[in-house]
């Protein structure tokens, strides 16, 4: 009971229980959302958000990962906090201000594979910086350990994205999904700002002198973290973006991102777990005994749960896609069931050693398999779909995952291994 209740004291499960709410939210609006416009407007979104989520592997170069690592660092320096904390906001929002010029250029120059993708891509350009700003208020919260703030704004954002989606695409089909996602966005600052009295102006204004051994830190763990997740990140997007140039039909890419709703909705078990472990961690990371124990323990636990949520969707594939798709989407069980098989291996080796390493400052290795791993996606992705169709590219991932995540888990024990006793 005592464990029970200091996880409960220090918001684990408030942050569990708002992951679980979030996931529930938008896998339910994404059921809805398929049954509301066709499957071709479905897959023309699909197509679009890809690409918009390519480009977003450079949001805000990186700079929301750096901060957690150093706010953890420095959270009792309350002023010293916030200046780093304006400093990254900064760096992140002018990074972004370009990325929304590109989304323009992409969607107005390139040839896209799918009619009406390029003005798709279009309506999105300006969500970037408030994505960023976002994630970036986030970040101030879980660096405090505000976790009970940090789950009330996580499951508002996400409870305004379900609402405003499916109302805008009632309204206008996949356009009013974008919208929709503006709408959430603001919606969920004023909510911040009312609720939370988050001191969103405040922390946006002029940062106050920062060391330049921070600075320097900040830029770095920001930079490879980028790079990292992003490498990392192409694991989930190249599929898409590949069968699009391979076979651009609307209704296999619409399949295909059926396929994936669910094992992609249940990452959030891994994840929460990450999020809630990371500053524990990172205060930790020097002690070798409490890393090991600590980590064998969480690796014992995802890996049992994990093992049963797979084998669940293993067996009822069939039914779960006729239940919540509808029959019209039964094309996608054989995928559906190598990506469960894939989400094993992902969420119980992969995810939560992937975010510990960076606690090691161990961002060299991390970059070195997404570096290796990413390219070798694309590589996979673009053979085994000529061979095997949207099959190829779940037989990619599930390849790429069982490498990455024993890779990851291996040298992070290596890592607390090495530390003094």
């Amino acid at each position: 009971m005592g464990a029970f209740k200091k996880l409960f004291q220090t918001g684990f499960f408030h942050i569990f229980g708002s992951s679980v709410i979030n996931k529930i939210l938008t896998f339910l609006s994404n059921v809805v959302l398929v049954r509301l416009i066709s499957k071709e407007a479905y897959g023309v979104f699909t197509y679009a958000w890809n690409i918009y989520s390519l480009v977003l592997l450079l949001n805000g170069l990186g700079v929301v990962s750096g901060l957690l690592q150093l706010c953890s660092e420095r959270a009792d320096d309350r002023a010293y906090y916030d200046d780093l904390c304006r400093f990254g906001a900064r760096v992140g929002l002018y990074a972004d201000g370009a990325l929304t010029v590109l989304l323009v250029l992409i969607g107005t120059l390139l040839p896209l594979s799918i009619p009406g993708g390029g003005r798709m891509i279009q309506t999105l350009c300006l969500l970037p910086p408030l994505q960023f700003i976002f994630e970036w208020m986030t970040i101030y919260l879980r660096g405090q350990r505000r976790n009970r703030e940090y789950a009330a704004l996580n499951t508002v954002n996400t409870l305004c994205v379900c609402v405003c989606s499916i109302l805008g695409a009632v309204a206008a089909r996949e356009y009013g999904l974008v919208w929709g996602k503006y709408l959430a966005l603001l919606l969920t600052f004023v909510y911040a700002g009312c609720v939370l009295r988050f001191p969103l102006f405040r922390l946006l204004g002029r940062p106050g002198a920062i060391d330049r051994t921070d600075r320097v830190d900040l830029v770095k763990i920001s930079l490879l973290s980028m790079a990292t997740n992003g490498l990392s990140q192409l694991l989930y997007l190249s599929d898409v973006f590949v069968l699009g140039i391979v076979d651009p039909n609307e209704t296999i890419l619409a399949s295909y991102k059926v396929a994936t709703t669910i094992p992609t909705a249940l990452t959030f078990i891994p994840s929460a777990i990450a999020v809630y472990l990371y500053p524990y961690f990172a205060r930790h990371n020097r002690e070798k005994q409490w890393c090991i124990q600590h980590y064998k323990a969480t690796l014992a636990a995802v890996g049992g749960l994990n093992a049963i949520i797979s084998g669940g969707l293993f067996l009822f594939a069939p039914l779960l896609i006729r239940i919540l798709f509808g029959e019209i989407y039964l094309d996608a069980v054989p995928v559906f069931r190598v990506l469960a098989v894939s989400y094993f291996f992902s969420g119980t080796f992969r995810t939560i050693a992937g975010n510990l390493m960076t606690t090691q400052r161990k961002l060299r290795f991390n970059f070195i398999v997404s570096a290796v791993s990413g390219p070798a996606n694309i590589l996979s992705n673009w053979f085994f779909i000529q061979w095997w169709g949207s099959m190829g590219a779940a037989a990619t991932t599930l390849l790429i995952v069982l490498l990455t995540g024993f890779a990851n888990t291996f040298y992070l024990f290596r890592c607390f291994g090495r530390l003094e006793d």
